[in-house]
């Protein structure tokens, strides 16, 4: 039996929101951080992709899927207002969003594929987040996503005034 229809529906409305705030973001708004702040949009979308990779996809799978350095500049870590010189450092916003959009593919074929069993066994133990089940796994990062979001938002309305 495949994964409950919820659970596709609340990836691909919590992605689908990601990715049209990153598409309407004008190029030089990506790495707008105003003082006091740690992070950016840019870096808010790529840390989705973590997120979602540490919390299923690598659960779900036994290997992560995420690009070579990713952890380093996108992970729980991540602060890019306080490296110097970010700027270069950072992904292309089409390739941020070719990212999302293949990562939400997958999640969806690994819905339809993976059966309900497996979501409700026990994934393997993540530092920090305790003993959980492949699906709540799952609905955290989506949450996670969501609240970024609101973060990605202030930022959009603060630099454009």
């Amino acid at each position: 039996m495949p994964a409950p229809d919820h659970l596709a529906e609340l990836a691909r409305q919590v992605r689908g929101d990601t990715l049209r705030l990153l598409e309407r973001t004008p190029e030089d708004w990506l790495t707008f951080a105003p003082a006091g702040t740690s992070n950016h949009i840019l870096w808010h979308c790529g840390h989705a992709l973590w997120v979602q990779d540490v919390l299923f996809i690598e659960p779900a799978t036994g290997r992560s899927e995420l690009p070579t350095g990713w952890d380093e500049t996108f992970g729980m870590d991540g602060r890019p207002v306080k490296e110097t010189n970010a700027r270069r450092l950072w992904p292309a916003r089409l390739e941020i969003e070719r990212l999302l959009t293949a990562q939400l593919s997958r999640v969806l074929d690994l819905l339809a594929s993976l059966p309900a069993a497996k979501l409700a066994a026990d994934a393997p133990r993540l530092e920090g987040y305790g003993s959980r089940n492949l699906q709540s796994c799952f609905i955290h990062a989506w949450h996670d996503e969501a609240k970024h979001q609101g973060e990605m938002y202030l930022l959009f309305k603060l630099r454009r005034g």
